[in-house]
C-alpha cells in the first residue's frame, strides 16, 4: 500500500518573494512619510511668513504714507520688509471724435500701486510679495514726495 503524506505549508521560494514584497511596501511607506514630513515643515515655514506679512501689510495701509514717520522698511523677527509706491500709467487725455464732435476723457484721479515684499532673512528661498492698487485725487502725492519713494 502507498501511503501518501499530505505535506502542506510554503516553500522557502515563497516565503522569500512574501518578504521581499513586504519589505519593498515598508520601504515605499517610510520614503512617502518622511517625503510628508519635510513638506510640512516647509509648507508651516511658508505659512509663517504669509501671516506675518499680511499683517503687517495691512498695518501700513491703515496709516498715511504721506507722514515723516511711516516707515518703508523694516524688520519683524527674521523677517525683512519693504514698500514701494509706483505710477499705474493710465490712458491718457484723448480728444475723440464722434458724430463730428470732439469728446474729451480725462482721468480725475490717479492711480498708484504699494509693492510690499518680505523676505525670509534665514531662508533665502522664502518670500512674500504683495500688491494693492490705490486712487487717489490729483496733487494728493507731491513731486518730491513721489521722487523719494518710488
Amino acid at each position: 500500500m502507498i501511503s501518501k503524506s499530505d505535506e502542506s505549508g510554503f516553500t522557502l521560494l515563497e516565503m522569500m518573494v512574501a518578504v521581499m514584497i513586504v519589505g519593498l511596501t515598508v520601504t515605499t511607506f517610510f520614503q512617502l512619510f518622511g517625503a510628508s514630513l519635510r513638506l510640512e515643515l516647509r509648507a508651516r515655514g511658508f505659512d509663517e511668513i504669509i501671516v506675518r506679512g499680511r499683517q503687517t501689510f495691512a498695518c501700513l495701509q491703515a496709516r498715511d504714507l504721506r507722514k515723516d514717520e511711516f516707515p518703508w522698511s523694516g524688520e519683524i523677527e527674521n523677517f525683512s520688509w519693504s514698500l514701494r509706491l509706483e505710477p499705474v500709467d493710465v490712458k491718457p487725455e484723448v480728444d475723440a471724435v464722434a458724430d463730428g464732435e470732439t469728446v474729451s476723457l480725462r482721468w480725475i484721479s490717479e492711480l498708484y500701486r504699494l509693492v510690499f515684499v518680505m523676505q525670509d532673512r534665514e531662508r533665502s528661498g522664502r518670500h512674500l510679495r504683495l500688491v494693492t492698487y490705490s486712487q487717489v485725487k490729483p496733487g494728493y502725492f507731491t513731486d518730491e514726495f513721489k521722487e523719494e519713494h518710488q
